[in-house]
């Protein structure tokens, strides 16, 4: 017969066994003549039959060598008591043989049909069935093709992390109750005997379609299954009472052939877990290290053996990752030890924090270290616009920065003499470098300008001090008037008076020194009548001084004080006040 379709459709292949008739000669003919009146026999719903494209896969072992039955439906004759056939042919689609099988039509909905066309592993074969009523022939049933599989899948490989086989080193991470993943994996799929590439003609296999396993049994007739993936991979998470657990598992290609034997990965699942170990983390690292260049930190946990593929995880930070960043993990030999190699590019301090996670026989612990990375040297200068400055003068302070890689800002800081640090500005150098503040000065003052350093280049300062002189505050007492001299105002003393010369030093200068010095005019210039010895200024920075106005009538005179620096006062230079004139009438 020459009755090739497509059609894409389900028919079941039964086993060789069943009630069968003999064909008839004329079944072996070529299928002629049609009747397109006679009814075409049905197939069993939801039955196995594939298409040219999609052809269905069965499991060699499910026919005997000699042949195949299928299942059709024969229709009854109602014209003159005539009893049909059903007639079934079936080819190896590679051409090389066909074969035909018929039964007549019996009072039941379905019969079975032997085709004696012997199977081999690997091809692809079909078939189709008509009704023979003696004279003609029906229009054939669209084609099924299947494929031939008798080949069984590699027995699996069983693996879990938590529980190790028994009989196996390592002991179990996790206790009852708690999920562990089981994992499958199986080769590929074997190919027919004397095949050597996969989707030859007449090499064909089925492939690895899923996994059926079974907890403390092999499985059977409805066991749980996990498909597999491209890989042959497949997996499954339980949690398990403790005692003594056996795992079977068998592959099951698309087929429905099943591995020869189920693989059985047999375990102990503890009640409890017992507590860890302490843990010690020693770390070992060079105290500096050169930017750029490759360093290594050492490590060593106690309380070894561990597992193979435990690591510690690694965070460093520095300044331009102050938060941190992670660095790859670092693999425990057995012994505990590891090696961590970095190349920084960030100066500076380099800290490097090692955490390992734990397991099930040994706590977590953490450890750091700190690496100093060079960084190049810049310069950072200061100067002032004087050296010394007058009491409440207002100093100009300019800091320079010299070379950097991305850090450009400076701060200026001023502490004066027994007081506090006092941040004055902070702020991005200008295009030459530099950054301007000013300040007022009141006694000795130490500018300090800093660089916090940058990923490349270190830190750096610079101090400049300036000097700052006292104020002294003068005023006279005891006149009756005043008069000018040009445009000097000067003070009028009766000859019988007290002129008193009140002197008042800021900053508080108790217990320091003042002198009062006293000048006469005569002779077209001025001349020095007396200058005191040290008076002592009390406890609210004053003193005074009364130079005697006898034999003085008509003269005029000057006077003023100086608040004399000593050793117990840094803070302020010796200090002269202004001139304080005044005159002395009969």
């Amino acid at each position: 017969m020459n009755r090739i379709a497509h059609r894409r459709g389900w028919l079941p292949l039964l086993l060789a066994g069943t009630f069968v008739a003999a064909l008839p000669a004329a079944a072996v003919a070529d299928g002629t003549p049609i009747d397109p009146e006679l009814p075409t026999p049905t197939l069993l719903a939801g039955t196995d039959c594939g298409s040219e494209s999609n052809p269905a896969w069965h499991a060699l072992s499910i026919f005997t060598p000699e042949g195949m039955t299928v299942s059709i439906g024969i229709p009854r004759s109602t014209v003159n008591g005539v009893t049909n056939q059903g007639v079934v042919h079936a080819w190896d689609v590679d051409g090389s043989q066909t074969a035909d099988g018929s039964a007549d039509g019996l009072p039941v909905a379905y019969q079975s049909v032997y085709v004696p066309l012997p199977l081999a592993d690997g091809h692809t074969y079909a078939w189709d069935a008509s009704t023979y009523n003696g004279t003609a022939y029906s229009e054939a049933t669209a084609p099924c093709y299947f494929r031939t599989d008798a080949s069984p899948p590699v027995t699996p490989v069983v693996t879990n992390p938590d529980f190790p086989p028994a009989g196996g080193p390592g002991t179990p991470t996790k206790a009852a109750w708690q999920p562990s993943t089981f994992s499958f994996s199986s080769s590929a799929d074997p190919l027919p005997a004397g095949c050597t590439e996969a989707g030859a003609p007449d090499c064909q296999s089925s492939g690895l379609d899923h996994f059926a396993y079974a907890w403390d049994q092999e499985p059977g007739i409805g066991a749980a299954t996990v498909p597999a993936d491209a890989q042959g991979k497949g997996s499954v998470t339980a949690a398990l009472d403790w005692g003594v657990h056996t795992l079977y598992v068998v592959g099951v290609d698309a087929a429905g052939n099943e591995s020869q034997s189920p693989a059985a990965y047999t375990f102990t699942v503890p009640w409890q877990l017992p507590p860890p170990n302490p843990t010690t983390l020693d770390l070992t690292a060079p105290a500096k290290a050169a930017r750029a260049v490759q360093l290594t930190v050492s490590g060593r946990l106690s309380a070894a053996p561990y597992a193979t593929g435990e690591a510690v995880h690694v965070v460093k930070s520095d300044l331009a990752h102050p938060a941190g960043v992670a660095l790859p993990d670092a693999l425990l030999a057995a012994d505990g030890t590891f090696r961590i190699t970095d190349v920084p590019q960030t100066g500076g301090a380099n800290t490097y924090t090692v955490t390992y996670p734990g397991d099930s026989t040994h706590q977590t612990v953490t450890a750091s270290t700190t690496v100093q990375v060079s960084r190049s040297a810049t310069a950072v200068s200061m100067t002032t616009n004087a050296t010394s400055y007058s009491y409440g003068a207002t100093a100009k302070v300019t800091a320079h920065l010299g070379t950097t890689y991305d850090g450009r800002t400076l701060a200026i800081y001023a502490q004066p003499y027994g007081g506090r640090t006092t941040l004055l500005k902070t702020g991005t150098v200008d295009s030459h470098g530099n950054l301007a503040t000013s300040y007022k000065i009141t006694r000795k003052t130490t500018f300090t300008a800093a660089f916090a350093g940058d990923d490349r280049y270190a830190p750096a300062t610079d101090v400049r001090t300036v000097a700052g002189y006292a104020q002294v505050s003068e005023s006279l007492s005891g006149y009756y008037g005043s008069t000018h001299y040009g445009s000097v105002v000067y003070r009028v003393y009766h000859h019988t008076a007290k002129a008193t010369l009140n002197a008042t030093i800021t900053p508080d200068k108790a217990g320091q020194c003042v002198r009062f010095q006293t000048q006469r005019y005569y002779g077209g210039t001025w001349h020095t009548q007396s200058t005191s010895s040290c008076r002592t200024l009390d406890t609210k920075s004053t003193a005074d001084a009364t130079p005697g106005l006898t034999m003085t009538v008509n003269s005029k005179f000057r006077v003023r004080a100086e608040y004399v620096h000593s050793s117990k006062d840094p803070g302020n230079l010796s200090t002269w006040g202004a001139w304080q004139y005044f005159t002395v009438r009969q």
